[in-house]
């Protein structure tokens, strides 16, 4: 898409946005100053994509549900990275490794905010990058709380190894992920990077629903012999965050 077209779509959708109704093509045209057949070919394009909706009976257009929920669903990330920044910093502070916040995105975990450790040696994360879904603390913690049937498609694919301590059997991985939700944390001990250890747990909604996942990674030096007390500070702080959000 040129740059030129990128404009017009944007205007055509600050047009449908700031309006109280519904508004037709000869408006949209005008609001924009955008000519009828160039809104009339964007708003197809926009309509077969789920982006705009246009009334069948009078012809006038408005936002699409997609639209609607893909913002919304920007604005709970927003507030939930928010909500979520001093508890992980406070987990920092008390521990001084690294901790990530991170949500199930179709077939991967997506990070969407970090609070990285003081220390020179750390292992890096960014924010829009993906975990997998399956291995590592982050990922047995969003799989071991997300619904059954997303977790019973996950187990019935062929898993990736990234190291010799990945789990890729679905007999295996599933007891494990039962021991997570059981304990209410997970553990990751070189499953995805040599070296790296991770503790995480499951932010929840009032009613115990998965919203998101907090892990704390570090050197696997820093973590041996203290897992249980600092899964105790993952937990508190990933607690923390649900009550804010709640």
């Amino acid at each position: 898409m040129n740059s030129n077209l990128t404009t017009k779509v944007l205007r055509l959708l600050e047009a449908l946005f700031s309006a109280k109704e519904e508004v037709d093509l000869k408006d949209l045209s005008e609001m924009t100053d955008i000519p009828k057949s160039t809104v009339h070919r964007i708003l197809t394009s926009l309509e077969e994509e789920g982006w705009v909706l246009q009334d069948p009976k009078s012809r006038r257009y408005r936002i699409g549900t997609k639209l609607l929920v893909f913002a919304n669903d920007w604005r709970l990330r927003q507030e939930l990275v928010i909500q979520s920044d001093l508890p992980m910093r406070k987990l920092v502070e008390q521990t001084g490794e690294t901790t990530v916040l991170a949500i199930s995105d179709g077939e991967v975990a997506r990070c969407i905010h970090i609070v990285e450790s003081p220390k020179a040696i750390k292992f890096s994360f960014s924010v829009g990058g993906e975990l997998p879904i399956y291995a590592g603390a982050m990922g047995k913690v969003l799989l071991a709380y997300c619904r059954d049937t997303f977790r019973e498609w996950v187990l019935s694919q062929t898993l990736k190894p990234f190291t010799p301590n990945t789990l890729v059997d679905s007999v295996r991985l599933r007891e494990e992920l039962a021991k997570v939700r059981k304990r209410g944390y997970s553990v990751s001990i070189e499953e995805i990077d040599p070296g790296g250890t991770a503790i995480g747990a499951p932010i929840l909604s009032p009613r115990g629903e998965l919203i998101a996942g907090l892990i704390l990674s570090g050197p696997k030096q820093k973590f041996e012999d203290t897992v249980e007390p600092l899964a105790k500070i993952v937990i508190q702080a990933a607690a923390e965050i649900s009550q804010n959000i709640s």
